[in-house]
């Protein structure tokens, strides 16, 4: 049992050079001695800023992707199948399975912005733990089938995703307000609800996990 795992539409991007002259911009990077543009957009320090931006309440939240890859990827049980990385801007990122993310939400900062400047971390290494892929979402279409978790998807146990095979890959949002873009809606081949309720990206990820670890035993 494997689980094939992309966040989609993902909150993770380096500040635009359109609000890169903003005050609130500006004395963050000063505070991190960086320039302002090789800083990750947080709408928790750039949200006036941010307010400028096109679909800004869809943007600036690094923290969804922290705590999902947190969730996921410390799971001890080899459930894991790939792990990905949809921007909201479109970049598809690699990250190995084997990645320890950091739990430190500054280090996991750190990182990402090594990651979106480089292209991958660590910088020089063969086997990099995240690395920028040169493809399109579509282009994924070609090794899985994408089945996106919606609330307004088909309604299924978590357990039957877990039984959906390798050829799957679930795609879960990893954005705050919103609805998934163009990008998304012409590449999912099904949609799943798994709840009621609207849930967090986090809270997604670990219902599935639950899931699968219910059926094996709990190991």
């Amino acid at each position: 049992m494997k689980i094939n795992l992309i966040l989609l539409d993902s909150s993770l991007e380096l500040v635009p050079k359109e609000i890169a002259s903003h005050p609130a911009v500006i004395r963050n990077a000063r505070k991190r001695n960086k320039k302002p543009e090789h800083t990750i957009l947080d709408i928790s320090l750039h949200y006036h800023a941010m307010k400028n931006l096109p679909n800004w309440r869809k943007r600036g939240r690094p923290d969804i992707v922290h705590l999902a890859l947190l969730m996921f990827l410390t799971e001890k049980v080899p459930i894991k199948g790939e792990v990905y990385i949809h921007t909201i801007d479109g970049k598809i990122i690699y990250v190995n399975s084997n990645m320890r993310p950091p739990k430190n939400y500054n280090r996991f900062i750190g990182l990402a912005e090594q990651l979106l400047l480089h292209g991958q971390v660590p910088i020089n290494d063969v086997n990099p733990l995240m690395k920028i892929l040169n493809i399109k979402l579509t282009d994924l279409k070609s090794k899985y089938k994408i089945g996106v978790l919606s609330e307004d998807g088909k309604k299924v146990k978590p357990e039957e995703l877990c039984n959906l095979g390798e050829n799957w890959l679930l795609g879960v949002g990893a954005f705050p307000h919103g609805d998934f873009s163009e990008e998304i809606k012409g590449v999912a081949d099904e949609y799943f609800s798994i709840s009621n309720y609207k849930l967090e990206t986090h809270q997604v990820i670990c219902r599935i996990i639950s899931a699968c670890l219910q059926q094996l035993g709990w190991p």
